[in-house]
Parts: C-alpha cells; sequence; structure tokens
C-alpha cells in the first residue's frame, strides 16, 4: 500500500547509530513490510499504517538538521514504497556522503525493477531474514544477507565493517511511543528481545 502523493510511511528516525553501517550514522526505518519474515525482530514495522505518514520534504529537513553525512534506511521494507522512496533519495542525494539501504530483496530482483533506486545509493544488503541460519557478521542477521559497495571510495570503510563479527552490542533508545532495540543481535538472542519489545508496546 502506497501513502498518500509526496509521503512515505516512517516508522523511527535516529541519531546517532553507531550499529547499522560504517561509523556514525542517522538511520531511517520505513513502515511497512509485506516479506514478514519468519522471526524478524522489526515486526512492529510490518503494518502500512498511514497514521505513520510524513511529507517527504519534512523528513529530509529533518535529517539534514543532523551533523552527519552518513545514512542508513531501513525498515519495514523501504522498497515497498518505491516512488517515495525514489523521490526521497533525489532529494537528499546531495547531501550525503553515504547512503546504504538495507532491503529484504533481492540485488537482482531490484536491478531489474528499481535500477533508479541503486543508482541514488553507495551501499545495499540485501536478501530476507532467513529464521535458523545465524550469521556471525555484524553487517547481516542471517547469513544468506549479502552487501554491495557500489561507491569506490567507500570500499575501504565498508571493507573493515564488513570484516567485523558480532560482539552484542546494540543500542537501546526509548521515544515517547517507547523504547527500541537498535541493531542487529545474534538469532538466538531476538526471542528474549522481541519479548521486551512487546512489552514495551503492551504498556503504551
Amino acid at each position: 500500500m502506497q501513502p498518500k502523493k509526496n509521503s512515505i510511511l516512517i516508522s523511527l528516525i535516529h541519531y546517532p547509530v553507531y550499529v547499522l553501517g560504517p561509523h556514525e550514522r542517522i538511520v531511517v526505518w520505513t513502515q511497512g513490510c509485506s516479506i514478514r519474515c519468519n522471526g524478524c525482530i522489526s515486526f512492529h514495522t510490518w503494518e502500512f499504517d498511514q497514521n505513520k505518514a510524513m511529507q517527504i520534504e519534512d523528513l529530509a529537513l529533518i535529517i539534514k538538521q543532523f551533523p552527519c553525512k552518513r545514512l542508513t534506511i531501513s525498515g519495514g521494507e523501504p522498497f515497498d514504497q518505491p516512488a517515495p522512496l525514489l523521490e526521497f533519495l533525489k532529494a537528499i542525494r546531495k547531501d550525503f556522503d553515504d547512503i546504504l539501504i538495507y532491503s529484504g530483496y533481492t540485488i537482482e530482483k531490484l536491478q531489474k525493477k528499481y535500477p533508479e533506486h541503486l543508482s541514488l545509493i553507495d551501499a545495499l544488503i540485501d536478501g530476507p531474514f532467513m529464521d535458523g541460519l545465524e550469521s556471525e557478521w555484524s553487517y547481516k542477521g542471517s547469513e544468506n544477507q549479502r552487501i554491495f559497495v557500489f561507491s569506490e571510495n567507500l570500499k575501504d570503510d565498508y571493507d573493515r565493517w564488513i570484516q567485523s563479527k558480532k560482539n552484542k552490542t546494540l543500542q537501546v533508545i526509548q521515544k515517547h511511543e517507547g523504547i527500541y532495540i537498535i541493531g542487529i543481535p545474534y538469532q538466538k538472542d531476538s526471542e528474549v528481545i522481541k519479548n521486551e519489545l512487546l512489552q514495551s508496546l503492551s504498556n503504551l
């Protein structure tokens, strides 16, 4: 389901984030996901909740105010809102040195359907989360997921990050609507984290 014209469904915006890409970053989580992977820790972002709609111009202004030129876009599923995502990328591309997107779709599908989107980003982590396919690497939730770095000048930064293993470092933040846990945990720890999220949501 697409949001209203010139708007995009957004679950959360946060800065600084240290666990979803190289260096300190801004992270934008979109709201709405049709993939709905079994075991996903971000199940609260699945619904295409129109109450989460933001004007793309407003979103761009908000993230440009942070003292950071690195951006990660996650979800939800960003490419489930392809037109708003493209409009957003065009609005902010010149203001950021590093744009990374997490997607549950494979790069092969995205290259066929959304090549213009890929031309506006620096890196992509692709593939659905697969419960039971544990990964030791800090950047991905399951071993099937892959990273593609499109910008040559960022390859060294990404190579160092790609080679780092999980150390159970997560960020916990509190917003007016609840508690959020940011990062990519071991799958064996995910159930505990999901229970904590459910408890925090039930207390709203």
